[in-house]
């Protein structure tokens, strides 16, 4: 794991919170989406948090493909807290339609959303 260098997402810890950073700019081929999804659960594997942030500011457009890696993420944290935060308006769209995140509290989603990263954080810290 010593030459383990990734390509897909970073990390950090602010708050007690940890913070994964979505560092590619698209995910649209099922590659990227196992990718993404390993270097996380290799992140959760290594800091067992409770619950996480995703920061999707530099990630303009995710595939029906990309999908896969955040459910695969959810799946592995299942009791714990996912918030993402600074989507695009596209990025945002999508989750929405496909009925990831909900704007309505009533309606259960599997993820959380909030506009930046210091909002997602107060939500988890609240």
């Amino acid at each position: 794991m010593s030459n383990f260098s990734p390509q897909f997402a970073q990390a950090s810890v602010r708050d007690g919170i940890t913070i994964v950073t979505i560092t590619a700019d698209q995910i649209r081929e099922a590659d990227q989406a196992y990718g993404l999804r390993d270097e996380i659960l290799a992140i959760l594997n290594a800091s067992k948090p409770s619950s996480l942030v995703l920061d999707l500011g530099e990630l303009n457009f995710v595939g029906s493909i990309g999908f896969l890696a955040f459910l695969g993420v959810k799946r592995h944290l299942a009791s714990g807290r996912i918030v993402i935060c600074n989507m695009s308006t596209p990025v945002h769209d999508m989750f929405s339609v496909c009925q990831l995140i909900s704007s309505d509290p009533a309606k259960l989603a599997p993820f959380e959303a909030a506009e930046t990263l210091e909002a997602a954080i107060a939500k988890l810290t609240a």
